[in-house]
């Protein structure tokens, strides 16, 4: 702008060409008026002078008249904003301007001017020195850059942001001045101004400046174009606000909004720990790690470990690192579990959390006792040892050590680490470090009195399960137990192994519905209930009817106002019972609202036994059905909860009923054999190999028809006594024809003959009874019937059979095989059980096995009394053919008893059977269904000790009912003969 432009501005104005001057005397009245004043406020000059200044101002500034004027005096003048009234009443803002105007002999005078203010007027406005005032006085930091981006103009507040005074500036780049910033991003705004004209207000940005290198500040800008007086662009102005403690400000609260919604999102311990060490880095620190007390990670009560000479033991429970840490890990989450130990004192581990140790007087010792933070500037130095605690390779400079404290106890230390080169822990930063930590030690205190809680359930339910497997004979069986994870808590999954009388076991698993201890005690219950009804030697569907009556008993009788254990916890339950006889192979189980087993055989081909399935234990409803399977030496059956087929973290909702259909090629098999599949057993072994393929032929997959045995256009199996033949119909009643053939093949051998029950005669059952099954438009009917009762008496939320996808999991899972059985149940669980499911699971598998023929003995006796002594005789020649010469005696007694009760007091046949095993067992067969008591005869009594002595002469003794009657056994350990 040059001289002339100046002189014009000036004149323009403010001069007395502009303003209307008016005189006042030294009280302030109007002795001078102007044409000018008069076109200015409309009054007269015969109506102004004499009048006071307040009475040419509005009412509001009217009061302002002395202090103007008083001021006039004092400082030799006064300008400034007043409000005139005009003559017809309305008000004008008008600058006003008052200086002294001296006379001789000492009268004293005020010159006024007054010049109109308004957009157009030609009155008073803002002189070059005040804008100059204005500008480079402001707080707010403000630039003038040309074309080229050039600074050309600074005021003296853009100084503080760095860079040097205002002079320093010109003819330099923002990247010269400011290389911590990102300067492209900010020109980039820059030229877009100029290219648009557009106007830029708010642009954020965040950079490192020279006047704090340290710190990251945030600042607000806004960029405005400037043109020529043709409109051509001549440069960009621009403003600059610091909004770095508001920026901080957001920081904290999003900070805190990400750690409330991302730490205790689980109830375990170490992985809240975790969670507070992820959310701070690398936002608020660089490194950092979550020490907790050892009895904090156990579930106890918080006391710190460590003598007065040895300091302070902790668990590394957290730990985090940004990937700047040096050599330390990069920035992906680092699990607690897979930490190195990094201890200055060493220490055992403790589930995977390595051991620190800080010595006493050290700042986390002290924040453990005082349970006050402490903020220090660097992290080693001489005698600091503690710190070889912390992530090697950082070069922390800064710490911040905060006590995780909840409830009034102190859980563990907090350590927080910065890197030089960044700006060290201020009080906001401690504030903030406090908050975090103090919501994430409440977290932690919940997951230690959850960890707790559960500990005690989980050895509730582990003490209420078998502690090992039982040994016998019979089978070779392994068992795998998951417990749920830790939200959801502890179920009530079971299993078992009980062996039985006559080399028999019995299987069990099952669940009741719910979680936790009332869940783990409702399971124990059932469970002693089961091994009590075992022990009666009773078939799977009437213990399982037993068992349905208890349970709903026990619901029946529970009050409704106690706080113990809820009897209703147990209805609902599901079980399956399956009771295999190695002495032929035959297997019968029966299930209760619980998936059927699948079987491995031989070959390695997983078939699913077709199993009609009954209502949920207390539930009520169909009567409870067996299926009876022949089962191939080293078959294997596996049989689970349904929280096995569960896919991860999906909720079981309860035992899903398998009794449907195969999957993918698997065969199924409904109150069949498997004989023919595998006929080197049995046979002809040609013939048994075409009947094989034959049946792999028919197999049909149909995961929708629960409980069906075979399409109408099948064939249905059924093999005879000799294993060896394999009769088919296709509903038109040669199915019944066929069966009948294979029922005369199967009958009984002469009385009198003695049976070694070779291989090829035990594929029915063990007193003769045959298994056949046809096919038909009635039999579907019936089938399908019972298929749909099965499924309206399960639990809401289960299903009628399992899904073909979930078996086709276990199948592939099962085919599978491992070195050893217990490595292939675990290898089971593995494959279809995530670590932490939602649903516990059991899993009990058992490898089959077959007694030798040459270790069962069986004769059928005549009802003649005479027959007791050949039946002594012929029990003493095979004890004798087995080395069992010490039993010789009390065998004797055992037989002679046990065949003169079945003669004096049963009918029909009598069958005498020695088994030998790890015991010794004899039975009696006969065709009463009357049980025996013992009684206790008086000293004078000659009879009435029968039983008495065979109960003293056994390790244990009992009575196991058939359809056709009863046995009566006794067992003797072999190598005590307990005489």
């Amino acid at each position: 702008m040059g001289t002339h432009d100046e002189g014009e501005v000036s004149r323009r104005r403010f001069d007395v060409a502009d303003a209307a001057p008016l005189l006042l005397d030294a009280r302030g009245a109007v002795t001078s008026w102007t044409r000018r004043a008069e076109e200015l406020l409309g009054h007269r000059a015969a109506d102004a002078v004499g009048r006071g200044l307040e009475r040419l101002l509005t009412e509001a500034d009217a009061p302002r008249a002395p202090e103007v004027l008083e001021r006039a005096r004092r400082e030799g003048g006064w300008a400034g904003l007043l409000w005139a009234r005009r003559e017809d009443g309305g008000a004008l803002p008008v600058m006003a301007r008052i200086t002294p105007a001296a006379e001789p002999g000492g009268v004293s005078r005020w010159l006024l001017l007054l010049s109109e203010v308004g957009e157009d007027a030609p009155g008073w406005n803002m002189s070059r020195s005040m804008l100059e005032q204005m500008l480079g006085g402001s707080p707010i930091g403000i630039a003038i850059v040309d074309t080229d981006l050039r600074f050309v103009w600074s005021n003296a507040a853009l100084a503080r942001f760095g860079g040097g005074p205002p002079r320093d500036r010109l003819g330099l780049r923002l990247a010269d001045v400011q290389p911590g910033l990102d300067s492209e991003a900010i020109e980039a705004q820059m030229r877009r101004v100029l290219a648009t004209g557009e106007t830029v207000v708010g642009y954020e940005h965040l950079g490192h400046l020279r006047s704090a290198p340290h710190r990251e500040t945030a600042h607000m800008m806004s960029f405005t174009r400037l043109d020529d007086d043709r409109g051509r662009p001549t440069g960009v102005y621009y403003t600059v606000v610091d909004i770095t403690d508001r920026h901080r400000a957001r920081q904290r609260l999003a900070l805190l909004d990400r750690a409330g919604r991302r730490i205790g999102r689980t109830l375990d311990i170490v992985r809240t720990a975790q969670e507070l060490a992820d959310v701070t880095v690398p936002g608020f620190a660089d490194a950092v790690t979550v020490d907790l007390l050892e009895p904090v990670l156990r579930g106890a009560e918080p006391t710190a470990d460590g003598g007065p000479a040895e300091g302070v033991s902790l668990r590394r429970a957290g730990l985090r690192t940004a990937q700047w840490w040096g050599d330390a890990p990069d920035a992906s989450p680092v699990d607690a579990g897979d930490l190195l130990t990094v201890s200055a004192g060493g220490g055992d581990r403790l589930t995977g959390s390595p051991a620190v140790a800080y010595p006493l007087g050290s700042p986390p010792a002290r924040c453990l006792v005082t349970g006050r933070p402490w903020r220090g500037e660097r992290a080693e130095g001489p005698g600091e040892a503690w710190t070889r605690a912390l992530p090697p390779a950082g070069g922390a400079a800064s710490v911040l050590i905060v006590p995780l404290r909840a409830r009034g106890a102190v859980l563990g230390v907090t350590t927080f680490l910065r890197r030089r080169g960044r700006e060290p822990f201020g009080e906001d930063d401690l504030a903030l470090a406090e908050d975090l930590v103090s919501r994430a030690a409440v977290c932690v205190d919940n997951a230690r009195r959850y960890t707790r809680e559960r500990a005690a359930a989980l050895v509730l339910q582990r003490n209420l399960l078998p502690h090992r497997l039982p040994e016998q004979d019979a089978v070779e069986a392994s068992a795998c137990y998951r417990p749920a994870d830790e939200l959801t808590g502890l179920g009530g999954d079971w299993y078992d192994l009980i062996p039985l009388s006559a080399a028999r076991v019995a299987l069990v698993v099952g669940e009741v519905p719910g979680f936790g201890i009332d869940a783990a005690a409702a399971m124990g219950r059932v469970r002693t209930a089961v091994r009590t009804l075992a022990a009666l030697d009773l078939p799977p569907e009437e213990v399982l009817a037993h068992l349905d009556d208890l349970v709903a008993r026990m619901a029946a009788e529970e009050d409704p106002a106690s706080d113990g254990p809820d009897g209703a916890q147990a209805v609902g339950a599901g079980c399956l019972y399956v009771v295999y006889d190695p002495i032929g192979g035959r297997c019968v189980m029966a299930a209760a609202g619980h998936p059927a087993p699948a079987v491995v055989l031989p070959d390695g081909s997983v078939t699913f036994v077709e199993l009609p399935q009954g209502p949920p234990l207390g539930a009520g409803g169909m009567p409870f059905e067996a299926a009876e399977v022949i089962l191939p030496e080293g078959s294997v059956l596996a049989l689970h909860t349904d929280g096995l087929l569960a896919k991860g973290g999906e909720e079981a909702g309860g035992a899903s009923v398998a009794g449907g259909a195969s999957v993918a090629g698997a065969a199924t098999v409904a109150g069949g054999v498997w004989e023919a599949a595998h006929a080197g057993e049995a046979g002809d072994s040609g013939e048994a190999g075409r009947v094989a393929d034959a049946e792999r032929a028919e197999r049909v997959v149909d995961a929708e028809q629960a409980g069906r045995v075979a399409d109408a256009g099948q064939a249905g199996r059924v093999v005879d006594a000799g294993g060896a033949e394999t009769a088919t119909g296709t509903g038109d009643g040669r199915g019944a024809e066929h069966a009948g053939k294979a029922r005369e093949a199967g009958k009984a051998k002469k009385p009198g003959q003695a049976r070694e029950a070779p291989e090829a005669e035990q594929t029915a059952s063990v007193w003769g009874a045959e298994t056949a099954t046809g096919t038909g438009e009635a039999g579907d009917a019936a089938e399908a019937e019972k298929a749909a009762e099965a499924e309206k008496a399960g639990r809401g939320g289960r299903t009628a059979s399992a899904s073909a996808g979930e078996r086709e999991r276990l199948r592939v899972a099962l085919g599978r095989r491992a070195a050893g059985l217990d490595l292939w149940c675990q290898a089971v669980i593995d494959a279809l059980v995530p670590d932490r499911p939602y649903d516990d699971v059991a899993l009990l598998m058992a490898r089959t096995r077959r007694l030798p023929p040459d270790r069962v003995a069986e004769w059928e006796l005549p009802a003649d009394p005479a027959a007791v002594a050949e039946a002594r005789r012929t029990a003493n020649r095979r004890l004798a053919d087995w080395g069992l010469e010490e039993l010789s005696f009390t065998t004797e007694l055992v037989v002679s008893e046990l065949v003169t009760n079945a003669i004096r007091y049963a009918a029909g046949p009598i069958r005498l059977r020695l088994i030998r095993e790890r015991a010794l067992t004899c039975e009696v067969f006969d065709g009463a269904a009357t049980a025996p008591h013992p009684r206790h005869p008086r000293a004078t009594d000659e009879g009435g000790r029968g039983l008495l002595l065979v109960s003293r002469l056994s390790r244990r003794w009992g009575t196991r009912f058939l359809p056709e009657g009863k046995v009566i056994w006794s067992e003797q350990p072999l190598t005590d003969p307990g005489v």
